[in-house]
């Protein structure tokens, strides 16, 4: 049987500030991305979750901007994807 959400908890729903940097991360082992809400109180999701505080710094580890990431992805791909070739397991043995 579903679950129904209790949408009178006293849970705060948290929200990123607009125009605010999103970048990937890691949490706790967790892959996701972290930004920061109006409060400046920094926000971390999965794909799957909703934006959580981050409650302890030393599990946080900030990988790189998505705006950056993303951009140097499809200039990759678009100059043939040679980053993915050049450390692919065939061509490792130099």
């Amino acid at each position: 049987m579903a679950n129904v959400p209790d949408f009178f908890s006293t849970d705060k729903l948290y929200t990123p500030r607009p125009g605010a940097p999103v970048r990937h991360s890691h949490y706790f082992g967790f892959s996701g991305y972290l930004t920061v809400d109006a409060d400046m109180t920094p926000l971390f999701r999965t794909a799957g979750t909703l934006w959580k505080p981050v409650s302890s710094f030393s599990e946080l580890v900030i990988l790189a901007e998505v705006g950056d990431f993303e951009c140097a992805l499809a200039l990759d791909r678009c100059a043939g994807d040679l980053v993915s070739i050049a450390t692919s397991r065939a061509n490792l043995e130099v």
